[in-house]
This record gives C-alpha cells, sequence and structure tokens, in this order.
C-alpha cells in the first residue's frame, strides 16, 4: 500500500535541494547560464508545490465565504446581518476587520436598535457583546462551542465620481447601447467588492463575508449654481428650507431639539451645520477652495436630521463656476469699453462670445472669429448699464464647433450715478388712455456740427421723436418726448441721455413724471 502524501508538505523539510537553492553561493550564480540550467527542474517543482499550495487555500476560502449583493445609493446607509457561528468545540475569540471603513461593524446597542427597528429587522439584540483592544484591527466577539451570532454591518459611502458630463451635442457616454449609457451617467458612486474577515486567535479565518456593493441612482432635492472669481476661497451660507423632522417614531416623544448634520462628497470642501435655538432658520456653510477658469467643480451635499445618520432628509447637487474677475467702475447710460485677453490652445477655434445682458454688455468683435494655436486675442469688453449700484455679470467664449467653453469672466460692476445738467417734472393723466408730449432744447457745446444719440433708462415709458439728431455748431435743437399713458397713480424718475457716436455722454436731463 502506497503512502498517502501530507495535503501540506513542508518544502524545506522534504527536499534537500531545496536546501541548496537557498544557499547564498547558488543564487550568486544565479545570473550564469549553468546556474539557469541547472535550478531550471528544481524552480518548476517549486512553482507548483506553491501553486498547489495556493490553489488549497483559495478553495478554502471560497467554502467559507458568503456573498452578499448591496444596492446602495450616495449617503443612504444600508443595514445588514451576517450570522457568524463558531463550527468548532472550543471557544473563540474572533475579529472582525472589513478591508473598506465604508463597510463597518456596528458596536453600539442604540445604534444597532435605531436600524433594526428602521428594517424592521426581529432578530435579538445583544447588550455588550463586542469589545475593542488598540492593538486589534476590528472589534471582537467572544463566541462559545457551537454558537451562533448575528453581527449588525452598515455601508454607508460620502464619496463619489465628481467628474462633470463633457458639454456639446458630440458626446456620447461609453457602452454598448442607450441602458449601458444610462447606468454610467447614473453610476455615482464606484462599484465594489469588500470582504470582512472574521478571524480567530490563530490568525486563521472562520468565515468571509464579501459584500458586492452596486450603485443605484439618488434623488438630488435642488441644485445650486455659484459663481466666484478664480484661485479664490468660496465662502458661502445656504439656509435650510423648512421640513419636517422625522426624528420619532410613532410611539415616541417629539424631539425639541433635531439633530442637523451635514456631509460633502468632496473631502477638500468644508461643510458644516450650528445647532441654534430651536425655532430659528439654521444655515448651511460651506468653504470650497479656488480653481483656474474656467473650470466647474460638482460636489453633492447631504442634510440629516436624524442622530444616527441613516438617510438624508435633503441632498444638494452644487455647481462652482470659477471665473476670471474683472472690475469695471462706470457710470449709467454712458459706453466703458474694457480688454480681454483670450490666449489660444493648441489648434485653430471658431470663438464666439456670449454675455448674460446682451443689453448692458456687447462684446467686440461680436460675431464668430478665429483663434489661431498658440495666439494672444484681444477682446473689447463695451459695458453700458442702466441702473445704479453694484453687481455681477458673465461673459463666456464659447467653441462654436465643439460647443465647449473655451474662456469664462466674471464682470464685477460698479455703477455711480451721472451729473445732472437739467431737471424737469412732467404731469401725466392716469386712465385716459393717451400719453403726453413735451419738449426740451439741446444745444451743442461745438463749434463743429456734431451728430448725436438719445437713450433713456425707460424706454417703456418714454420714446424719443428721433433718437439720431445732427446740428451745428453752437445750434439748438428741441427734443420731442412721447410719455406712455398710465392706469394707476404714481411718480416716475426718468433719465434721458444725450450721448455722441461713441456713447460718451454729453448731457443728462431728470424727468419726474407724476401719474395722477
Amino acid at each position: 500500500m502506497t503512502e498517502r502524501m501530507p495535503l501540506y508538505s513542508s518544502l524545506s523539510e522534504s527536499d534537500d535541494r531545496l536546501t541548496v537553492w537557498n544557499h547564498r553561493d547558488i543564487i550568486d550564480r544565479v545570473k550564469t547560464k549553468e546556474a539557469h540550467l541547472a535550478m531550471g527542474p528544481l524552480h518548476s517543482k517549486y512553482h507548483r508545490e506553491c501553486s498547489k499550495a495556493e490553489s488549497i487555500a483559495n478553495m478554502l476560502s471560497q467554502a467559507i465565504t458568503t456573498q452578499h449583493l448591496l444596492y446602495a445609493s450616495l449617503g443612504s446607509a444600508e443595514y445588514m446581518e451576517f450570522v457568524l457561528k463558531n463550527p468548532f468545540n472550543v471557544p473563540h475569540t474572533v475579529t472582525i476587520h472589513s478591508e473598506d471603513p465604508e463597510l463597518s461593524v456596528i458596536t453600539n446597542t442604540e445604534e444597532w436598535s435605531y436600524f433594526k427597528a428602521l428594517t424592521k429587522s426581529q432578530t435579538v439584540i445583544e447588550g455588550n457583546m463586542f469589545h475593542r483592544e488598540e492593538d486589534s484591527s476590528g472589534p471582537r466577539v467572544y463566541l462559545r462551542p457551537k454558537e451562533s451570532v448575528h453581527i449588525p454591518l452598515k455601508y454607508q459611502s460620502f464619496h463619489c465620481d465628481h467628474t462633470t458630463a463633457l458639454q456639446g451635442p458630440g458626446f456620447i457616454p461609453t457602452g454598448s447601447g442607450s441602458q449601458m449609457a444610462k447606468k454610467n451617467l447614473s453610476n455615482i458612486i464606484a462599484a465594489k467588492s469588500i470582504k470582512v474577515t472574521f478571524i480567530t486567535e490563530d490568525g486563521k479565518p472562520m468565515a468571509i463575508c464579501q459584500v458586492n456593493v452596486e450603485p443605484s441612482p439618488h434623488v438630488v432635492d435642488q441644485t445650486f449654481r455659484l459663481y466666484h472669481p478664480e484661485h479664490c476661497f468660496l465662502k458661502k451660507a445656504i439656509r435650510l428650507p423648512p421640513w419636517h423632522y422625522p426624528t420619532c417614531g410613532p410611539d415616541e416623544e417629539p424631539d425639541p431639539q433635531p439633530y442637523i448634520s451635514v456631509c460633502c462628497s468632496d473631502p477638500n470642501v468644508i461643510c458644516q451645520s450650528k445647532m441654534l435655538v430651536p425655532g430659528e432658520p439654521q444655515d448651511v456653510y460651506l468653504k470650497v477652495p479656488g480653481s483656474p477658469s474656467p473650470h466647474v467643480k460638482m460636489f453633492f451635499v447631504m442634510v440629516f436630521t436624524d442622530k444616527w445618520m441613516a438617510v438624508p432628509s435633503q441632498t444638494w447637487q452644487m455647481y462652482v463656476h470659477f471665473l476670471e474677475r474683472v472690475d469695471v467702475s462706470c457710470v449709467t447710460g454712458q459706453r466703458t469699453c474694457q480688454p480681454l485677453v483670450l490666449r489660444g490652445k493648441q489648434s485653430t477655434r471658431k470663438i464666439q462670445c456670449f454675455s448674460s445682458h446682451p443689453q448692458e454688455i456687447q462684446m467686440d468683435p461680436e460675431g464668430v472669429f478665429l483663434l489661431p494655436p498658440s495666439s494672444v486675442q484681444e477682446l473689447q469688453l463695451k459695458v453700458q448699464p442702466w441702473r445704479v449700484g453694484s453687481r455681477f455679470m458673465f461673459v463666456n467664449a464659447v467653441d462654436t464647433e465643439s460647443q465647449q467653453l473655451v474662456s469664462a469672466w466674471l464682470v464685477c460692476l460698479s455703477v455711480h450715478q451721472p451729473l445732472l445738467s437739467k431737471a424737469f417734472e412732467v404731469c401725466v393723466p392716469v386712465g385716459s388712455g393717451r400719453g403726453s408730449s413735451r419738449k426740451i432744447n439741446f444745444t451743442n457745446p461745438y463749434t463743429s456740427r456734431r451728430t448725436f444719440l438719445l437713450r433713456s433708462d425707460h424706454p417703456d415709458l418714454l420714446q424719443f421723436k428721433e433718437d439720431t439728431f445732427q446740428i451745428g455748431g453752437g445750434e439748438s435743437y428741441t427734443i420731442g418726448l412721447r410719455f406712455a399713458p398710465s392706469q394707476s397713480p404714481g411718480s416716475e424718475e426718468i433719465l434721458v441721455y444725450v450721448n455722441n457716436l461713441e456713447e460718451k455722454t454729453e448731457e443728462t436731463f431728470c424727468v419726474k413724471v407724476n401719474y395722477s
């Protein structure tokens, strides 16, 4: 009868040639051709023995592995229980090790009770079941012989892919078919496989729980778009909307002080909320690091109103557009020019500029122009505002072929009141269905013949007989004004600007219209 080989053979004792293989003088000769030829068969046997051991270890690992499929969404906690059984006739202290911190063991009894009530689980809760030591890789649980316990596990992820979708109609998501494209766009968190290993005192695994995480889309309650100068920190406070706080069950007393906590999907963004007096409005404070123009930073903010942060009460999708800042100080009714620099990239592009307020901002050139590679194109920003105050406007340079944003500017306007030459007061009857006409005299202050333009900050209330007129040096011209009728009493101040062909203001008249 032949003798059976042991399952795990000791290679260092079963073959004397391995002692020679590990000897230093043979290792020193491994670079030579003779050493390669001499150790070829020995190396093959060593490789076969290692492969056999790895195959047996993989088979044993698969035998004690339990697969679990989990569909998770951003910010939501997924609760599960793993039945851990001690198959031995001796007690063991088992250490629970998770290779991903997003999948953790619930060791707090109160938190465990909360999730069991939330998922309507009927299993028994055992208090003080887990204990942790400083040098251990996870919590530990004591198991008597043949004993089974339920291990509560929680998966929750706050991180996701922050890459924004490419611009332009030519973008086609990767994947074969529309269903794959839709799935790729909805996969916010990353799909992964996480192993939770239950290890005994001697370092051998007793059981393995492999959790396969599949992403599922989450609900976005609000979307915010913020605009900020490039390379500057954005500090923003967003007030929380009033909603009901689901912090108590049907048989529990309502919590007068709800738990409000916030989490951000981007670890580089500082996000927090301070607890205030009950009944007072609360704000979420954001601090976002700056980026160069025209970069767009996208992230999610999740607001929780329960103590254990199980499900977000609100999920906000944040877009922060970082733009190149341009400060312009100007006067109402008068055109102010500001140069802008547009730098070319590696290829020639067809560019066209668009503004958020085309009635007050114009660009030169107006239409499509070519931007050669590695060149510098100077643009003229023409601002002609009609209201006093400080406000922001936007100008975007777009590639007309690919529909991509090439550059963006944040125009910060500081608009002042012009100097008034004369003031008039006019009465217009109310409800008569007809307006009123008036005349104002204007004298050419120059000695040569000039052409002048008439402008008004309320074109809906005032129209001119002629928008353009030409008079000789020192001559006078009568400006005809036509006021629109009104159905309600009141008063309005209307500014009349007399500009030259360059839209520089020569004189400004203030007409106070009383509707009575």
